[in-house]
């Protein structure tokens, strides 16, 4: 799944960011990815399909300059739908 709605995560990040610079370098031109990942519990290093472990929907924020990456979560930030991450359970 790769239906990102970016008008919406954008909306979030200016909301909730208000500007702010990379925490790392200080500059402030972010990149939004338009894929949605996915980050599940360490299981050690098998890979557990079903079961109670949740899945995390996940789209990452990159700093232009330097490459710090900022995981965003894809629910709250309204770039999936609830209902998307209900069916990965």
């Amino acid at each position: 799944m790769s239906d990102v709605k970016s008008e919406k995560i954008i909306r979030h990040l200016s909301d909730k960011w208000k500007g702010r610079s990379c925490p790392m370098c200080g500059t402030g031109n972010w990149n939004v990815s338009d894929k949605v990942f996915e980050l599940r519990e360490f299981n050690g290093g098998n890979m557990v399909i079903g079961g109670n472990s949740p899945i995390i929907p996940i789209v990452p924020v990159t700093c232009d300059n330097c490459g710090n990456v900022v995981m965003v979560n894809g629910i709250v930030a309204g770039a999936v739908s609830h209902e998307s991450e209900e069916k990965t359970k």
